[in-house]
């Protein structure tokens, strides 16, 4: 088995748009030979820090301040998919027609990357 890991940032506001875009494949990658599956994951943008700084004292706040954020950073997405082999993977992808990304890419932020992971933990 191998396993993609793609990782893309939405637009502030457009997280909707991204994740329709997403599972609106589904069927497609269903029906694709040697494909096992798929997760998509969506970031709670905030919630870590909200949800440690909520435990944190006046004077622990005060000596960690708040990281300064950017609105630009967007909403990071990360697709994990499982194939039966790379070959079958990359088939599917460049079988795929290139007009769809012109529904997917207004939405996104430029910085995105995809890489193949072994699994380490046994």
């Amino acid at each position: 088995m191998e396993t993609v890991v793609v990782r893309i940032a939405a637009k502030s506001g457009m997280e909707d748009k991204v994740e329709a875009f997403y599972l609106g494949q589904q069927a497609e990658y269903e029906a694709a030979q040697g494909f096992l599956g798929r997760t998509i994951l969506k970031a709670k943008t905030g919630t870590m820090f909200e949800s440690i700084r909520s435990r944190m004292t006046p004077e622990q706040i005060a000596k960690h301040p708040a990281p300064e954020t950017d609105a630009a950073q967007g909403t990071e997405f990360i697709l994990i998919e499982r194939w039966e082999s790379i070959e079958l993977r990359m088939d599917f992808t460049m079988s795929r027609s290139k007009e769809r990304d012109k529904d997917l890419f207004p939405y996104l932020l430029p910085q995105h990357s995809a890489e193949y992971y072994e699994e380490v933990t046994g």
